[in-house]
């Protein structure tokens, strides 16, 4: 099939569209042209800004798509769920759009975000299914104009038969990988880590790997409504179980120490667990809990991270200069 990703550059992108490659599509990359990836150099690029790619006659409509795989590079909104689905009448083609588990309540209720919206206790049972609460509002801190209900709902308002993949924290080896905030300081010495309530947070995550399969299969899956795909690791750690791995992985030894919860923060940190059920991504896409194992997972991300640990420091001082 012809699949064009819109996006496709950055994190999710390559590694999606890598896998589509393999499993034997026709692949176009539409993006900007600000940023090139050596991962997806071979397959064919169409560049403009997004208005234009996606516009009535413009460079997607012409390349002829089948699927239309959205990454919603900048963040998601109501606008561009409205325009994908405009694209994707006018083509034909079936949407895979990537959203998140941001999506659900329960998030909001556990301190996602900057936590203002945590509850003492929660509503919603967990593993969370595809059929639980939603927001309404995005969430609390989320950046200016991004809000994956919304445009999930653009997309329902449309017609629009789709796939929503909902991802949780997504990791593997790049330098936005969150499990680099303990690689981090292992790469500086640091052995002291507070843990936040002993460091019982959990918010589950996903290998990019699996992602990518996700990805794929829905890419090959009829539909001819809009449903909605939790995509996430079939098991996980907590905080604390997350750290004292990626210390054995690099010969560390940690020294502990349980503080409050608002006297550390770090990448997970809800405080009620955010778990998802992966049954639909099993039964329906057919990923399985070996696609890949997450233990082998985190071994490459962790390894990765260590390898490029030294670049990934001076990224961030180079940074760090430019706003000063």
């Amino acid at each position: 099939m012809k699949v064009a990703v819109i996006g496709g550059t950055k994190f999710v992108g390559p590694a999606a569209v890598g896998r589509l490659v393999a499993t034997g599509h026709e692949v176009a990359v539409a993006h900007s042209g600000s940023h090139e990836h050596p991962a997806v150099a071979a397959v064919e690029h169409l560049h403009g800004d997004r208005d234009a790619l996606l516009s009535d006659g413009g460079a997607v409509e012409g390349w002829c798509p089948e699927v239309l795989v959205d990454t919603f590079p900048g963040g998601a909104s109501a606008a561009k769920g409205a325009q994908l689905a405009a694209c994707a009448a006018r083509t034909g083609a079936r949407v895979v759009a990537i959203s998140s588990v941001d999506v659900y309540q329960h998030g909001v209720d556990s301190g996602m975000g900057d936590g203002s919206g945590a509850l003492e206790m929660t509503v919603d049972p967990i593993p969370l299914r595809e059929d639980a609460r939603r927001r309404v509002d995005p969430y609390p801190g989320a950046a200016t104009g991004h809000d994956n209900v919304a445009m999930e709902d653009a997309l329902e308002r449309a017609g629009c038969p789709a796939t929503l993949l909902r991802p949780g924290a997504i990791y593997g080896p790049h330098p936005t990988a969150r499990e680099w905030t303990l690689v981090r300081r292992i790469s500086l010495g640091e052995r002291d880590l507070p843990l936040p309530d002993g460091g019982v947070q959990l918010f589950h995550r996903v290998a990019i790997e699996r992602l990518s399969r996700a990805i794929a299969a829905a890419a090959e899956r009829p539909t001819d409504k809009l449903w909605a795909c939790n995509v996430v690791d079939p098991y996980d750690r907590d905080y604390s179980g997350l750290a004292r791995r990626i210390g054995e992985i690099l010969d560390w030894e940690w020294e502990t120490r349980r503080v409050p919860f608002s006297e550390d923060v770090h990448p997970w940190q809800v405080s009620h667990p955010m778990l998802a059920s992966d049954r639909r991504l099993r039964d329906d896409l057919g990923v399985g809990p070996d696609q890949p194992d997450p233990d082998d997972a985190l071994l490459e991300t962790v390894e990765w991270l260590w390898e490029y640990r030294e670049a990934i420091l001076a990224a961030e001082a180079s940074i760090a200069d430019d706003l000063t």
